[in-house]
This record gives structure tokens, C-alpha cells and sequence, in this order.
């Protein structure tokens, strides 16, 4: 619509909206995070974050301190005899505690990340608004929308604390590209730190800000008596003083060694070398570790193919079918506005300014051999929604036509999104078949084990004679869930397979179940479950089907793939590993 339409919006009206939004999104998130079982690497930063707090431990280095600082913080204040040292019921946030407890405590670690992605999104918001009204509105929209970013902001995890800080090094840069001053490059500085505290991969965001930085004090300084560089590196260096201060009391001014050889309590293979001590010493071992683990490789999963190396278009097939067709329509018809309206204060080199992260943060993960699906590129989400806001304003200007296409794609992303909730980790687009069609393409982050409470809910309900099921993570029997391995034999009884061992098998070996996986399953729990009733007349029509149908799915072939990790004998133990990321 023009932006006549927008006459009568005063800026309390504009503040409404944001809130409204913000408040419609924190609904979704906390009905996520209480439907939600544990995903995989949630029991290992709870249980670290309680270690953290209670002795400052930091050895468990393979992921930085903030988050767990957050998820101890809510812990501490429902559950405070974790933190006893001297506490002999057990440390552990979830399989210590009473399952009702239990979840609550996951449900309470949760809320911290739950509050820092609504504040993500003001944030974004107040730096899009930058731009105008229109374009701050629609970058919030699209944040508080998106399938990846509602997915990741209700759990206990980390990719929603690096975005949402992406957020906040958005707002300070703004204002410091608005007023050069080293006042405003220590909030800079300030908010880099946060976000290199929140994930690694955050990292990239220091030489952007600095480019950006010595970018607008240079040109401000060129006709201006005094010396440009020096002013240049009076507030460079307060922004790495900013950033180096805020880091270190993050990791409570711990100094320390780093030992090549042994990183975050691992065998790394290295000679051991030490160097230090040094100020936030597990913060570089946790860089030196997930260097190591990128180019290691991981099993990755592609187009029914699995490989220990990855592929170079890995994140280019993750946003193409994790991100909404409403989303995807938005940002081709604001490239063709771009193109057909006059320039936009800033011009090009301001988008590029603004595209400069994700393509970096993408270019070095596609580079790399680890590749854990679309939540490891979440912290571009900012930078690409804050050029959809910018663009917007161009695309209102052109006629009602544009106006009305813009609203209309912005509406069919969020009804995209809302339509598969609570399930937005399972979240694939039309392309992709929807989230029944997705896993065949691509499955990583997507079944993380979340719906372990659903499949012990559906266990009690209808009181299976024989329940086969290949846990994915977790404690299942925490969850109610009493089965056997699924035998790679035809066997009667009820089959509850994850996805992820369907598609990318990595605790049962490849083709196990292809005897099973002939037919499509008769149910799913959250979409991530598949659910089978096999029966003796079953296997007498699968046998006869084998060669002379199209199966619902068979075992794809791969590159340098792992051997799967075993699957414990009995389900009801606990299946404990390394979080799957950085």
C-alpha cells in the first residue's frame, strides 16, 4: 500500500504495533518450549551451566560462557539446590528431578532465551526504523516470523542468543554510523563481545563493524583539520577495549593456559604447545576446538546422499527450503523494486555494508566440513531482514500494486510459519514437500529429538504390545518410553523411528530399515516421529512390494561417511554425546 496509507500512524501507534508483534511472538515461543521434550545438546549446557555457576568451571570450553550464564540464572531461581557443591540428589537439571520438575526446569531454562530473542527483535526494530517506520515494521515482522528463528528461540540452545546479539551489534552500529564518537563505539564494542560470548561463528561480525567504522570516521574526518587516523584509532581502540573488558568479566576475569594438545578436557592430536596465561583462556580453546571440528567434518545429509565432507551449496538448499515461500516472494519482489526505483540514500555500497556478514558467514561455513543445518546461519538472519525492511520503503514508493504485494508475501510467510506450530523445527517450505516432504532433502537441527515427551504421551495411550524405537538423544525412559531396538529383520510389533534414522541413519547402520520404510508410516509425532503398526500380513505385503513399487524412502549412498555410533542395547539409557554444535 502507498505510504499515504501510513498518514494516521503516529509513533505511539508504531511502538503498539512492535509490542504487539513482540508480544505475539513470545506466545508462539513459550508454547514451544513447554510442548517441547529436550533436544540433543540441551541436557550437556544445562547440566555445564549449573558447573559454571556453582564452581565457575569453564572446562567444558566447546561452546562460550553467556548462554550458560542465562540458563543457570533461571535455573537458580526454581530449582536453587543445584547449585548446592555439597548436594548429593544430583546436579543434572532434568534426570536428577522428577519429570515434572524436570520439565520445568527446561521449560525455565528455556525463558532466558525465549526473553533474549523478543529483545532481539525491538532491537532489530529500532535499528531498521532507522529507515523509516514501514521498513522498521517489516524487519520486525520477518523476525518474529520466521520458522528458524521461533524454532531456535524456544530452546536452551545458542543460536538464538548469537542472532538475537546480532541484533544488538545492529542497533549500536547504527547509532555509531550516526555519531562516530567513542562513546558509541564502546556500546559497539560492548555488544560484539555479548555476541562472540553467545556462538563463535559471531566472530565475523568484528571485521565488519570495524570496516564500517573506520569507513564513516574517515570520511567524516576528511575535510576536517585535525588528523583522521588518529581519530580513527582513538575509537578503534576504545571499541577493543570495550570488547576485550566485556569478554573477560564474561568469563568471570578468568586467566589461564591453552594447552594445544588437550582443548576443553579433548584430545585434540596436536603437539601439545601452551601459551598463556591469557585473559578468557576457554574462549580460545573453544576457537582452537571448533576449528579443529569443521574441518574434521560431521555426517551430513543431502538430497538422499550422506557425506563426511559436506558440500559447497549445503546453506544455499537450507534457505531455499527452511525459509518460507512468503519470505523468498518478499525478497524477489524487492530486488525487482530496487532495480526499477531511483536509488536509496546509501546506495549500493550501504546494502553491501549490510549483506557484507551473511555472505561471509556463509561463505566460511560452506568452506568448511561441518554442516548442522539452517540454525548455524541464524545470526545472518538480522543483517538480511534489516535489508528487507530497507528495500520495503522503495517498493511502497513505486504504486499501490507493490504496496500490496509486499503485505500480501509478509502475510503468507507468517501463516506459513504459525501453520506448522509448535513444530517449527520441522519447518520445510512447499518446495520441500512441507515438513512431511522435508527430511528427504535435508535433516539437520530439524528432528533433534524434541517430541521424546509425545512418543512416552502416545505409549500410555494406547498401550503398544511391542514398541521398537532408536532413541536420538536424551534419557527416553525419563519420558515414559519403555521399547527395544528396532531389529533390521522383519518383526511384529509397533515401529517408532526418528526421522533422522530414516533418512540419515547414525545409531542403527545404513539400510536396516529399508525393509520397513517400503510403505510411508501410518502417523507422526510432531513430524519428526515416524510411527508404524507392523503386523505378520504387513510384512507378507512388504516383501511382495520390494522391487515393484516406489518406496517411501530407501538408504541413500554417500563420501566419507563415519560408521554409525551404536544404539544402546537398552533404550531406556540415557544416549549422552557432545552437543552437534558450536
Amino acid at each position: 500500500m502507498p505510504p499515504k496509507a501510513f498518514e494516521g500512524m503516529t509513533r505511539h501507534r508504531w511502538l503498539a504495533l512492535a509490542l504487539l508483534l513482540s508480544a505475539v511472538q513470545a506466545v508462539l515461543l513459550l508454547h514451544t518450549a513447554w510442548d517441547k521434550s529436550d533436544t540433543i545438546d540441551e541436557p550437556y549446557y544445562l547440566a555445564t551451566a549449573v558447573d559454571q555457576w556453582t564452581f565457575l568451571d569453564f572446562s567444558r570450553c566447546d561452546a562460550p560462557a553467556l548462554p550458560r550464564w542465562g540458563f543457570a540464572a533461571a535455573l537458580r531461581l526454581v530449582d536453587p539446590r543445584l547449585f548446592d557443591p555439597d548436594s548429593k540428589s544430583g546436579r543434572n537439571p532434568l534426570w536428577s528431578r522428577p519429570m515434572a520438575i524436570g520439565r520445568r526446569n527446561l521449560f525455565v531454562a528455556r525463558l532466558s532465551t525465549i526473553a533474549l530473542t523478543v529483545a532481539g527483535g525491538l532491537w532489530l526494530w529500532r535499528a531498521a526504523r532507522r529507515f523509516g517506520d514501514v521498513p522498521g515494521a517489516v524487519a520486525h515482522a520477518l523476525w518474529c516470523f520466521s520458522p528458524a528463528v521461533l524454532a531456535n528461540g524456544s530452546l536452551a540452545t545458542l543460536d538464538a542468543w548469537a542472532a538475537s546479539f546480532a541484533c544488538l551489534v545492529l542497533w549500536r552500529v547504527v547509532h555509531f554510523l550516526e555519531d562516530p564518537s567513542p562513546w558509541q563505539a564502546a556500546f559497539v564494542g560492548l555488544a560484539l563481545a555479548l555476541a562472540a560470548a553467545a556462538k563463535i561463528t559471531t566472530l565475523g561480525l568484528v571485521p565488519v563493524a570495524a570496516g564500517a567504522g573506520a569507513w564513516v570516521v574517515l570520511r567524516q574526518s576528511a575535510g576536517e583539520a585535525r588528523r583522521p587516523l588518529g581519530r580513527l584509532a582513538a575509537v578503534l581502540g576504545v571499541a577493543a577495549l570495550a570488547f576485550v573488558v566485556t569478554l573477560w568479566a564474561v568469563y568471570a576475569f578468568n586467566c589461564d593456559t591453552v594447552d594445544t594438545g588437550r582443548v576443553c578436557e579433548k584430545e585434540t592430536g596436536l603437539p601439545h604447545h601452551v601459551y598463556g596465561p591469557l585473559p578468557f583462556a576457554p574462549f580460545f580453546g573453544g576457537i582452537l576446538l571448533q576449528w579443529l571440528h569443521g574441518n574434521k567434518g560431521h555426517l551430513s545429509y543431502l538430497f538422499g546422499a550422506t557425506s563426511g565432507s559436506g558440500w559447497w551449496w549445503f546453506y544455499l538448499a537450507a534457505l531455499a527450503f527452511k525459509t518460507t515461500i512468503g519470505a523468498q516472494l518478499l525478497g524477489l519482489l524487492l530486488l525487482v523494486a530496487r532495480w526499477r526505483a531511483p536509488r536509496l540514500p546509501g546506495g549500493w555500497w550501504l546494502d553491501a555494508g549490510i549483506l557484507a556478514y551473511p555472505l561471509l558467514l556463509v561463505v566460511v561455513l560452506s568452506l568448511g566440513k561441518t554442516q548442522n543445518g539452517i540454525r548455524y546461519i541464524l545470526p545472518a538472519y538480522p543483517f538480511l531482514m534489516l535489508w528487507a525492511g530497507r528495500s520495503s520503503a522503495v517498493a511502497l514508493r513505486l504504486d499501490r500494486r507493490a504496496g500490496l504485494a509486499v503485505g500480501g508475501a509478509l502475510l503468507l510467510g507468517a501463516l506459513e510459519s504459525v501453520a506448522v506450530h509448535p513444530h517449527h523445527l520441522m519447518f520445510f517450505n512447499l518446495w520441500a514437500g512441507g515438513p512431511s516432504g522435508g527430511p528427504r532433502y535435508l535433516i539437520h537441527g530439524d528432528d533433534w529429538g524434541q517430541e521424546q515427551r509425545r512418543l512416552g504421551e502416545w505409549q500410555r495411550e494406547n498401550h503398544p504390545w511391542r514398541l521398537y524405537y532408536t532413541p536420538y538423544n536424551g534419557l527416553p525412559h525419563y519420558w515414559g518410553i519403555s521399547a527395544d531396538v528396532p531389529p533390521c529383520e522383519p518383526r511384529p510389533g509397533y515401529y517408532a523411528l526418528h526421522a533422522v534414522e530414516v533418512h540419515r541413519p547414525k545409531r542403527l547402520r545404513a539400510g536396516c530399515l529399508d525393509w520397513l520404510t517400503v510403505e510411508p508410516p501410518d502417523e507422526r509425532l510432531g513430524y519428526s516421529i515416524y510411527l508404524y503398526l507392523v503386523t505378520r500380513e504387513r510384512i507378507e505385503r512388504l516383501e511382495k512390494e520390494r522391487g515393484h513399487t516406489v518406496p517411501f524412502w530407501q538408504s541413500g549412498t554417500g563420501d566419507n561417511v563415519t560408521e554409525p555410533a551404536a544404539a544402546p542395547s537398552n533404550p531406556s539409557a540415557p544416549v549422552t554425546e557432545e552437543p552437534e554444535g558450536p
